[in-house]
């Protein structure tokens, strides 16, 4: 161990925080304290394994042959690392989380069902409000030699502090609700006053480990930070007011301009940024990807059901995470680039990113997909036994080195209301060449000439060339434009004159698509630039990036200069970006700038005759003004057809218009509209029949029941009538429903038809099933299911079905444990009575006597050895494919498994007989009930202006309006039934097992 770091950890006189909170301390009521005594945690808890001295632990690390781990600091200096950062002068600012997870002086009053917080009070900016646990501890080698001499704590007291990071001569602390600014001018890393600038409030506190953090300064001058999955946020600057959104997402604030935004939505849990020296922006996940990669103005994937809705409602589709091979197990949330130059030509641009759950660090290369990027693994970088290594947070410092903060917990999970995280450990590590430390004299940018800052554009650290543009806009060294534009044009010099305001005549044909896409993202940032050497780009930029930025740019701009930046979008791009980026910024124009848009869009007739506009916005914006609505928005749509004669392009405008409307009749319509749908079904010979029945067509009902009872039909056409039907509430197409039910038809017509049946409150349906439940129902599992589903999602029918289990008719052993469960909600006595007498155990959620003889029964047999891995394939496929995919097959219902740690037969056993343990971010049950009477359970798979998709056990998805929803309440529940080894014998176990465990 480093003498200096042993001096450094045994000199501190440290205070560790107050430990192990109580439920009465931070408990507002009763109810709030019953759950912090009751609810058990899921995911990772704390254990009584011991921790590893930090001497002891850093020799536990295997590491790739040509690099080498350094311990730079370590317990009692530092305890609980967030976060961290370097200065102008290479000091290294950490952010020590210690207060973590109950803010001081805040009571909780009520808990949702995902443990995020509702507290008594928004606490007061410091030093007004309640001192807390955190602090912020600055590390300095003083003496070059490449390992820290010196520690101080600059600011204490902080409540729930997440990011610290040094700019414009001031200290800049978000510290949720607020980001703080505390002003420096002397630059010795301490505040000049106690009491800091409110730059922002309203972040949310409700779930503390997803709070805005990761502050990182970006190449336009804005300060950019990331927000996690489970917090919300309601954020007012001096210039701005109000900016909300729910969940994850990229914001940025402009200290001078003192204005915030929403730079990106979406993502798995935010809590990490960076920017690459192409100044691309990239975050972590806690999925089993290693990322996002986000555009300006991009939406992304979210878990809706948990983590909310997009602020637009009308984003219409979202960028999913980079594509990946390599190692899937979850997940890689802290995430750097490196291009330190340090580490050699091995490391530089790939991705380096921990794995906190599975004490691992990955390498993975960033290759080109599309506009945006795929991941593939390389060797990891290192790995240990120690579970107590958890990496939250990951950099690349001045000197090279790439940087991890150390949590240092057996515990790593937040669904718990227990404070028992060992706040009394942390460690920061570095990785560096095997040869040797790097040694860094020290320096001082902040005082460095102009000619000195010059020469650090060049520097091999991508870390010195950003700081050193950093400091010649915080110092405002006008004086080195004349040099800037002398130099050797590159990113760097466009930033530092861009930065100075001196970046006059922009380079937009530059060889150096970088450099191209730079200036194309200035115009958007300062709209007094023309945008006319966009508008020739659009068509003629091969670069898919530059392109992106065009999109992204257009969707800033005013409607008369975006409007033709959309051919952008015209062009092959596999990662399907593109097309979501123009549509982004076409219906950013939509009703704000309606008139430029009709204009655009009959002066550019070429652009309706692109692949584009074609298959990607003509849809979309027919949906978008009728999904709107209203007499303007529903003209528009009839402004939309009479548009062309082009008979393809008003099928696609009349689709966009239908898929609005699906689940109710059209509003009254424009006589434009009207006469326009009118002559496009004629045109059709009867045409769209389910659009004829939204718009009121006199005949279109007579067509429809009269083709839904067609044997000669299509099964997809009468499956399409009746869920229009349905939607429509006709019910004069139950009995032909009942008919199909009753009658011998094909299995797959009958579950399309009952889906559309279940709609109605009509006793006839499920007697139809009942009394033809041996001769046309049980037969085939999936429609038998089915069946019971829909029977168990209504009262009255609910209780005729479990009249028929007890008296025989129907076999106890055909329900599962999802619709039992369903059963359950009625809380019927007679219902209830059947569930006590049939299936009493199914519901058991907890452990019990028959579970744990069970486990150990298992146990036991795999201890002789495991089986045959392709016959146990058999009995996975059986039991478990319906919801679980599994080295690529099965399905989409549950987590996939391939990932998990598969090779400890404890992890399948606690998940078999506890599922409820942990239940899987995003796969979390909803319990839905209409106001037609229906209950509805299964995952939220969709979630948009109009309302929800609700997908059951077997993926049968039920769209639902938010005005048709009574109530909607997430079960604490899992979908995953228990006990699914019933009945295996043990050689099925052992073939079962070594499929499950199979390397």
């Amino acid at each position: 161990m480093n003498m200096r770091l042993l001096l450094l950890l045994l000199g501190s006189s440290a205070l560790a925080a107050d430990p192990n909170v109580k439920p009465d301390d931070v408990a507002g009521n009763e109810a709030v304290k019953k759950i912090m005594e009751t609810r058990a945690g899921r995911g990772v808890m704390r254990d009584d394994t011991p921790p590893t001295p930090p001497e002891e632990a850093l020799k536990k690390f295997k590491t790739r042959s040509d690099v080498a781990i350094d311990l730079m600091a370590a317990e009692p200096v530092v305890e609980q690392p967030l976060y961290a950062s370097w200065d102008s002068k290479g000091r290294m600012w950490v952010v020590q989380y210690r207060q973590y997870q109950f803010p001081a002086g805040l009571k909780i009053i009520s808990y949702d069902q995902h443990l995020r917080a509702k507290f008594d009070k928004v606490p007061l900016p410091p030093p007004r409000g309640e001192k807390g646990a955190d602090k912020i501890t600055v590390f300095e080698d003083t003496d070059g030699d490449g390992f820290f001499d010196k520690h101080e704590d600059v600011i204490t007291g902080l409540n729930i502090a997440s990011a610290a990071l040094h700019g414009m001569g001031r200290i800049w602390v978000l510290n949720p609700p607020y980001l703080l600014s505390y002003a420096d001018a002397d630059f010795d890393a301490k505040p000049d006053s106690d009491t800091p600038e409110v730059e922002l409030s309203g972040f949310g506190l409700e779930d503390t480990h997803s709070v805005a953090t990761n502050l990182q300064w970006g190449m336009d001058g804005w300060l950019y930070g990331a927000n996690g999955s489970t917090t919300t946020g309601n954020v007012s600057s001096a210039n701005t007011k109000n900016v909300k959104w729910e969940g994850q997402c990229i914001w940025r604030y402009h200290p001078k301009k003192k204005t915030f935004e929403i730079y990106a939505e979406g993502g798995g849990n935010t809590f990490s940024l960076d920017f690459d020296s192409k100044g691309r922006l990239f975050s972590g996940t806690n999925g089993a990807t290693r990322g996002m990669h986000y555009e300006q103005g991009s939406y992304g994937i979210k878990g809706w059901g948990k983590h909310g809705p997009l602020t637009n409602p009308y984003a219409f589709g979202w960028f999913e995470h980079m594509r990946h091979e390599g190692d899937n197990k979850r997940f890689p949330q802290a995430f750097t680039v490196y291009e330190g130059g340090l580490l050699g030509s091995a490391y530089e641009g790939k991705i380096i990113a921990p794995n906190a759950l599975h004490n691992l660090v990955y390498v993975s290369e960033r290759l080109p997909d599309g506009s945006t990027f795929r991941t593939k693994d390389e060797e990891n970088l290192l790995s240990t036994p120690d579970r107590w290594f958890r990496p939250v947070w990951a950099g690349v410092g001045p000197d090279g080195g790439f940087y991890m903060a150390d949590w240092y917990d057996t515990r790593l999970s937040h669904v718990s209301p227990i404070d028992d995280w060992h706040k009394t450990s942390g460690r920061i590590y570095r990785v560096r060449p095997a040869a040797g430390a790097p040694k860094l004299k020290p320096f001082d940018l902040s005082k460095a000439s102009g000619d000195e800052l010059l020469g650090y554009l060049s520097h091999p650290n991508e870390w010195f060339r950003k700081q050193a543009i950093h400091e010649i806009e915080w110092r405002h060294l006008t004086e080195l434009g004349p040099k800037l534009k002398a130099m050797p044009q590159s990113l760097e010099t466009l930033w530092a004159l861009d930065a100075l305001g001196l970046a006059d005549d922009l380079p937009f044909t530059s060889s150096d698509p970088y450099i191209r896409r730079w200036c194309v993202k200035m115009v958007g940032e300062e709209q007094n630039r023309s945008a006319e050497p966009l508008l020739k780009m659009a068509k003629e930029e091969k670069h898919l990036e530059v392109r992106a930025q065009l999109l992204a740019t257009a969707k800033k701009l005013p409607a008369k200069a975006a409007l033709p930046m959309l051919w952008a979008g015209d062009a092959e791009d596999e990662s399907g970006h593109l097309a979501l980026l123009a549509w982004w910024a076409l219906e950013s124009k939509a009703e704000k700038e309606r008139a430029a848009v009709f204009d655009f869009l009959k002066s550019d007739t070429a652009f309706l005759k692109t692949t584009l506009f074609r298959d990607n916005l003509a849809e979309k914006l027919s949906k978008r003004y009728a999904l709107a609505g209203g007499e303007e928005n529903l003209q528009s749509c009839a402004d939309l057809l009479a548009l062309t004669n082009d008979e393809a392009l008003r099928g696609k405008f009349i689709a966009g218009i239908a898929s609005a409307f699906e689940g109710a009749e059209m509003p009254k319509l424009p006589e434009s509209l009207t006469q326009a749908l009118n002559d496009y079904i004629a045109k059709q010979s009867g045409g769209d029949l389910t659009l004829a029945l939204r718009s009121g067509n006199a005949d279109a009902l007579k067509k429809a029941l009269a083709l839904l009872s067609d044997k000669t039909a299509s099964n997809t056409a009468r499956i399409a009538i009746a869920k229009t039907l349905a939607e429509l509430g006709k019910q004069e197409a139950v009995m032909p429903m009942v008919n199909i039910l009753k009658a011998t038809n094909p299995p797959s017509l009958k579950r399309g038809i009952l889906q559309a049946a279940a709609k109605f409150d009509d006793k006839r349906i499920p007697e139809a099933l009942l009394l033809g439940w041996e001769a046309q129902i049980a037969g085939d599992k999936a429609l038998r299911e089915d069946a019971l589903r829909v029977m168990a999602g209504r009262k009255e029918w609910a209780q005729i079905l479990v009249s028929f289990v007890n008296e025989w008719k129907i076999p106890a052993k055909q329900f599962t444990v999802d619709i039992v469960r369903q059963l359950s909600l009625f809380k019927d006595p007679e219902i209830d009575a059947a569930i006590d007498k049939h299936w009493k155990g199914l519901l058991a959620t907890g452990p019990t006597p028959e579970k744990k003889k069970e486990s150990e029964r298992i146990k036991a047999v795999l201890k002789t050895g495991l089986g045959d891995a392709e016959k146990g394939k058999i009995q996975f496929m059986a039991r478990c494919a319906i919801c679980h995919k599994l080295f690529g097959e099965g399905g989409q219902i549950g987590p996939e498994l391939t990932g998990y740690d598969r090779s400890n037969a404890d992890f399948w056993l606690d998940n078999l007989f506890m599922p409820n343990m942990e239940i899987r971010e995003g796969f979390g049950a909803y319990i839905v009930k209409t106001k037609g009477g229906q209950i509805l359970t299964g995952l939220m798979d969709a979630q948009d202006a109009k309302g929800i998709v609700i997908k059951d056990m077997a993926g049968n998805k039920t769209p639902l309006k938010q005005t048709d929803i009574e109530s909607m309440n997430a079960s604490p529940i899992s979908l995953m039934p228990e006990g699914l080894t019933t009945g295996m014998s043990d050689a099925d176990l052992k073939d079962f097992f070594a499929y499950l465990m199979k390397k």
